[in-house]
């Protein structure tokens, strides 16, 4: 079976970086496909051995930069890959709107992208208003989008209750396609 592993971006090595270094030991032929790889960054180093595929969005002068206020390239960056000559593709998404990309998807929900969202943890960076407008206009359009590509997943695993109890309106009508992964109990079970 041909598996495509497919991770928002590889920045800074983090918790969704574990997981996504899991699902590499995996399936280790599996190449990891990515929106864009910052070099020497500890995400990368933890990944050396990988074959890491970015997207044009990597060839933006400034892209690790300029990430968070070109985000409304979101869509463009994950129709870039052809993913069609994989029998399954496993995303891990969180922030960046990772998932709705294969014939046949699991899709680990780190957590919703907490931007579009409106969680209190990423309001502050909406504080001026110039920055409001923007993100009410993007944020509208990658809501709708988000919505979309969730309708696209097969399985959707999530780590937590809380990632389940909070996974905004996009994944609203996928329940019966929700897990959960106790780690505690190291085992998979319906999420309700």
């Amino acid at each position: 079976m041909r598996v495509a592993l497919v991770h928002d971006y590889l920045n800074e090595y983090g918790g969704a970086e574990r997981v996504l270094e899991a699902l590499a030991e995996m399936w280790p032929e599996a190449p990891i496909y990515t929106a864009f790889a910052v070099p020497n960054s500890s995400a990368v180093k933890a990944f050396g051995g990988k074959k890491i595929i970015t997207s044009w969005f990597q060839n933006i002068p400034l892209y690790n930069k300029l990430y968070s206020p070109l985000r409304f390239f979101i869509p463009w960056i994950w129709e870039s890959f052809n993913l069609s000559e994989y029998d399954l593709v496993i995303t891990s998404a969180s922030w960046y709107i990772t998932k709705g990309l294969g014939k046949k998807e699991i899709c680990y929900c780190h957590t919703p992208p907490r931007w579009l969202y409106g969680y209190e943890t990423s309001i502050a960076w909406k504080k001026y208003w110039p920055v409001r407008i923007y993100a009410t206009i993007v944020g509208h359009f990658l809501r709708m989008y988000d919505f979309s590509q969730a309708q696209k997943v097969g399985v959707f695993v999530a780590n937590s209750k809380n990632v389940i109890s909070t996974g905004g309106d996009a994944k609203s009508d996928c329940q019966e396609r929700r897990l959960l992964f106790d780690s505690k109990q190291a085992s998979w079970g319906k999420g309700d």
